[in-house]
């Protein structure tokens, strides 16, 4: 049988109160048994005592009659007053009945109401019975003598002898009787101070087993309730703690218990979450993930705008390398190179949007970056990927051996910030919650400038508007890319090399035309920094515009005509 909580309380109350309850009738039992013993003396044993002494003082009173009538006859020889005296000895007598009838009927009355030491009411009313027959020989002796016809003879003397006797019979009795009273009385009050006793007994033992009861009922109850509590917040703070294999013991049927089981069901849910997390996560960022899971909606084939920012990562020298190794040696090298991409971008907030061969695309901005910040995010992801470039040849060295000596490995990284698409595109078997606009293309143009200049990171105008106050950044060139009419303006990212006002004031010469002075600004350049390779691409693009001179309207702006 299932209780709950309430049942449960409901129960020790009970409990105590069932208990109270019979401790409250047995009080009320005995407390009427003493009550019933104290009435059957007040309204029995007493009365009867009083009767008694009246049938003495009536007895005493015939006695003095008789003694009377028998001073004035031994005085005059006779007595004037027979009449009288026969008429108030008969009407005493008569009295003195009505009182043997009387106190019979009070001692039938305490039997009647079922006194506990009745045992002796009965002996009680055998001797009244003896006492009364004692007496009617006595007043029978007396109207004897009364109506004797000869007051003064022998056999006159000899019945007021036998009266005496008679006189002396019944004052013993009588006298009996009291003290049969008396036990009667003290048997009385003796079984009422035990009953007394008893229910002073009775309530202590009944009210500490209450408390016992009660008291052992709420220990057992409340030491359950907190184990099966403690056990939920162990749990609760096991799943805080990230531990998610939490399985809490369900010790009742009662509400904590269906809360424990609801705990487990929903610990269950989060642990499937973290699973497909987990899974899909390999396949998609953790973060996209979690959203789509917090927020189906978000499956939903929808997009926002939203200035961002996007990082195309490629790994130069694919193609050459992918023919030096066999597949297997292939496959490790390129999960390696992404694993340590993808650590850079983590490691920056970044979201992996997908793997594109030996290239890595990852965007930064709302909901997963503030609006301020993904441009600098998204560059200091870059500058890591360098560090972990480093890494990355390490490994490669340590698992391929002797195989690595001739690979030549780098990376080249294109970030652009503007206004995009974000959201759930594809068909419908097959989604992909990515961005998707002109920056993203423009992103991976400059990827791929980068060969043009020997740089490892580009970046576009806007990127450097929102970051340049945290990145270190030089002004590259003013290009067109294939298919855009608008020149972009780049920057190269690079903490190796000190922004030179030699490299800037050529690059400013370069757009003017001034070939002679450029050069010389460019060779100063190269002075500051002989391993600079961008300062030889614009020596050899003068060399070129000076054998073929750009047209008279030239911008300054350099047009790439690939991808």
């Amino acid at each position: 049988m299932r209780l709950n909580l309430t049942h449960k309380i409901h129960s020790i109350a009970l409990v105590i109160l069932v208990l109270m309850a019979i401790a409250a009738i047995h009080s009320i039992r005995l407390t009427a048994l003493i009550s019933d013993d104290l009435n059957a003396i007040t309204t029995g044993i007493l009365p009867v005592t009083e009767k008694i002494s009246r049938i003495n003082v009536h007895a005493l009173e015939q006695g003095v009659l008789l003694e009377r009538m028998i001073i004035e006859i031994s005085a005059a020889g006779e007595h004037k007053e027979l009449v009288k005296t026969r008429k108030q000895f008969a009407h005493i007598g008569s009295l003195t009945v009505n009182e043997f009838e009387e106190a019979r009927a009070l001692l039938q009355t305490v039997i009647d109401t079922g006194l506990n030491s009745s045992l002796s009411i009965p002996v009680l009313i055998q001797k009244l019975d003896s006492i009364e027959e004692i007496y009617i020989n006595h007043e029978t002796h007396g109207l004897l003598l009364i109506d004797h016809p000869t007051k003064v003879s022998e056999d006159f003397d000899s019945k007021v002898g036998d009266l005496i006797i008679h006189q002396d019979a019944l004052d013993a009795s009588i006298a009996d009787l009291r003290r049969h009273v008396e036990v009667v009385t003290n048997e009385t009050v003796d079984f009422a101070n035990k009953l007394e006793h008893e229910l002073l007994v009775t309530n202590i033992a009944l009210t500490l087993t209450a408390a016992i009861v009660g008291i052992s009922f709420a220990i057992i109850v409340t030491r359950i309730l907190m184990r099966a509590v403690q056990n939920l917040v162990n749990g609760t703070e096991a799943v805080e703690r990230g531990d998610l294999d939490t399985n809490v013991e369900v010790l009742s049927q009662d509400e904590v218990g269906r809360l424990t089981g609801s705990f487990n069901h929903m610990v269950g849910e989060l642990r499937l979450k973290e699973r497909i997390k987990d899974t899909f996560g390999k396949y998609m960022d953790p973060r996209i993930v979690t959203s789509l899971l917090d927020n189906p909606e978000l499956s939903e084939p929808r997009g926002d705008r939203h200035e961002m920012t996007v990082l195309f990562i490629d790994l130069k020298g694919f193609t050459s390398i992918s023919e030096a190794l066999e597949p297997f040696d292939l496959v490790l090298m390129v999960n390696n190179f992404f694993s340590h991409m993808t650590d850079a971008i983590s490691d920056n907030n970044g979201v992996v949007d997908k793997f594109m061969g030996d290239a890595v695309m990852a965007y930064w901005g709302p909901p997963f970056n503030s609006s301020e910040e993904h441009a600098t995010l998204a560059c200091k992801a870059a500058l890591s990927a360098l560090q972990h470039l480093d890494e990355f040849r390490e490994d490669v060295r340590e698992k391929l051996g002797a195989k690595a000596d001739d690979l030549e490995i780098d990376l080249r990284i294109g970030i652009s910030t503007g206004d995009m698409i974000i959201g759930t595109i594809g068909s419908r078997v097959s989604m992909n919650f990515t961005v998707i606009g002109d920056p993203v293309n423009l992103g991976a143009r400059l990827e791929g400038a980068n060969k043009a200049y020997g740089t490892h990171i580009l970046i576009s105008e806007r990127t450097h508007e929102m970051a340049h106050k945290s990145i270190r950044c030089r002004e590259m060139d003013l290009i067109r890319v294939k298919g855009k009419s608008n020149p972009t303006r780049i920057y190269e990212v690079n903490n190796a090399i000190h922004a030179s006002t030699h490299f800037q004031s050529g690059i400013e010469l370069y757009r003017s035309q001034s070939w002679s002075q450029a050069i010389s600004a460019f060779d100063a350049a190269f002075l500051d920094h002989p391993t600079d390779p961008a300062v030889q691409v614009y020596l050899n693009r003068i060399a070129h515009l000076q054998s073929i001179p750009p047209a008279a309207d030239w911008d300054g702006v350099w047009n790439f005509e690939t991808k």
